[in-house]
């Protein structure tokens, strides 16, 4: 499993446990750390706390993005599993933007699929989705109401190549959310294959080991018959 997708996962641990507990103390949060056999890498930490971290500061704004896009679901409705996901995943792409958005809502799927229901994954997709279309609205509303505020310069491009322009821009972006997407697919790929490869040859190995020890045992049984 990849650091960051752990980092998601450790995240939803320590949100679930203050929504248990209703409370934002950063403190309750960290003490989920302690319930795992295995400490994570300080990496995985660490981005996992930040996570939390804007999550919990920007709570309120983060949902109020998710009910918007709700439609006829009371928001005490929502599982708090898939609630705490797409939290996570907005803080990502719309408020730390630390992570693509097609990234962000793709790993969110991914682990709806393992921590809710059969549902999850479809609910999440099309929820963080629908959000990501507004963000994106909100930001090129402002873009475009910033620009109106400025002084027109002595020699204004047609307003047909400020849309070109504007586009190809964002085609770019998407294409590199695009490659990065693709780029974490193929080492998620390359990783399950060496682990299955080590699966392979582990029991290759067992059973070499087996037939060696059955060797063993009927040359054993030879020298005893023959004495």
């Amino acid at each position: 499993m990849l650091p960051r997708r752990k980092s998601r996962i450790l995240a939803l641990c320590m949100l679930y446990a203050l929504d248990m507990q209703r409370t934002d103390d950063l403190a309750v949060s960290a003490r989920v750390e302690n319930i795992f056999s295995r400490p994570f890498p300080q990496s995985v930490t660490d981005y996992a706390r930040s996570l939390v971290t804007s999550v919990v500061r920007n709570a309120e704004s983060i949902d109020e993005l998710i009910f918007r896009h709700t439609h006829n679901w009371d928001k005490e409705r929502i599982a708090m599993v898939d609630r705490q996901i797409m939290r996570i995943a907005i803080c990502e792409f719309s408020f730390k933007r630390s992570a693509p958005a097609v990234v962000a809502i793709n790993e969110a799927v991914a682990v709806a699929k393992i921590f809710g229901t059969e549902e999850s994954g479809r609910f999440v997709n099309g929820i963080l989705d629908a959000v990501n279309v507004e963000v994106n609205n909100l930001v090129r509303e402002e873009q475009t109401r910033e620009e109106a505020e400025e002084p027109a310069p002595e020699a204004p491009a047609p307003k047909e190549e400020k849309h070109k322009i504007t586009r190809s821009a964002y085609l770019a972006k998407y294409a590199r959310e695009a490659t990065i997407l693709e780029k974490e697919k193929e080492a998620r790929r390359a990783a399950i294959e060496a682990e299955r490869e080590a699966e392979r040859e582990e029991r290759r190995k067992a059973r070499e080991a087996e037939r060696e020890a059955r060797r063993a045992l009927r040359e054993a049984e030879k020298l005893e018959e023959e004495y």
